[in-house]
């Protein structure tokens, strides 16, 4: 079968599944850059001529060629999304018998090493909402608008640790005032209720009820419907996930921090991490990240160093001697 043609079939199945559009649009963009290199290093076009040594080839090509715009390596987690890719797609095909011998039975993906990623402090949240101030000075109904919008965006990701993509895809119909929580399109197509502080909640709904209808307004929206976007750009329309991180780019410049990254995600790490030092349930964590198993919410649980130093501080060795001289002492009566 032509690599093209399988391609167009395997997208068209994860569609029909309703995969998210960034998953299907990831797909595509890495089974195209797959098939491109296989007929231009290997003169493949027919899934075929596929073997074993061109799934490791490829991934080796991705390792050493410098694909970055600016004429750097790709990094190790974007190598392993794309070979987890090339891994999926080849699955695809031995499931639907297109390719008759398997040939992922001995293919590894490549490790990749867990690397320390500082999350925020108070101080910097801090610093976050006291950086959100928006626009031009000349228009101060605009401004005020977009400050109140900044630190609602700040606020929900820092309090819920909602996604980038779940923040802006929420809709009016979706914060629920009298439960006080917010309908969250989940990955995997699920829907979830996700809780959220009373704090939280007042800065979400001051710009809801005195910000977002001028904002709407400026794009000629004078009666809000229930889909319409919670978060509205400059001009009206809904903020996208490009804007939100433009938004972050800004902040980071205002903030000066530079010492960590300035994102929307570290604000989800910040919520995990905290909570889990603070002593949620694991559980509890997992199901408000939205994570199916522990195992990613583990990953959190890893970073909160504050427990661990509480934790060790106990049960110092260095202490074992002296506990030890106690148990004694009261053993001689």
């Amino acid at each position: 079968m032509n690599i093209q043609a399988a391609i167009h079939d395997f997208i068209m199945v994860h569609e029909i599944d309703n995969g998210s559009r960034y998953t299907i649009r990831d797909y595509r963009k890495v089974t195209g850059r797959f098939a491109r290199w296989l007929e231009t290093e290997h003169a493949i076009t027919d899934t075929d001529d596929i073997k074993l040594s061109h799934l490791r080839g490829w991934v080796s090509y991705l390792q050493k060629t410098p694909l970055k715009p600016d004429g750097s390596l790709l990094n190790e987690s974007t190598v392993y999304n794309y070979g987890l890719v090339t891994l999926v797609f080849c699955h695809w095909l031995e499931d639907e018998g297109v390719i008759e011998s398997p040939i992922t039975t001995r293919f590894k993906l490549p490790r990749v090493s867990e690397k320390f990623i500082p999350t925020f402090t108070p101080d910097d949240i801090e610093k976050l909402l006291a950086a959100c101030e928006e626009g031009d000075k000349s228009k101060p109904r605009l401004r005020k608008a977009l400050t109140a919008r900044n630190r609602a965006i700040v606020s929900v990701l820092v309090d819920t640790g909602i996604r980038r993509q779940e923040l802006v895809s929420l809709r009016l119909c979706d914060v629920d005032i009298s439960m006080r929580v917010l309908i969250v399109h989940r990955k995997g197509n699920k829907w979830q209720q996700v809780p959220i502080s009373r704090e939280g909640f007042k800065v979400l709904l001051d710009y809801l009820r005195k910000h977002r209808p001028y904002l709407a307004a400026i794009n000629g929206v004078e009666t809000p419907q229930a889909e319409d976007e919670v978060f509205l750009a400059d001009d009206g329309k809904p903020l996208t996930i490009s804007g939100v991180s433009k938004l972050f780019g800004r902040l980071k410049r205002r903030t000066g921090i530079t010492d960590k990254r300035v994102s929307p995600h570290n604000c989800r790490r910040y919520m995990a991490t905290t909570q889990l030092a603070m002593g949620r349930n694991e559980l509890d964590v997992q199901r408000q990240l939205g994570h199916t198993t522990l195992t990613m919410t583990n990953r959190y649980a890893s970073l909160t160093v504050e427990h661990l130093k509480r934790s060790h501080e106990r049960y110092s060795p260095l202490r074992a001697k002296k506990a030890k001289e106690r148990r004694e002492y009261w053993e001689d009566w």
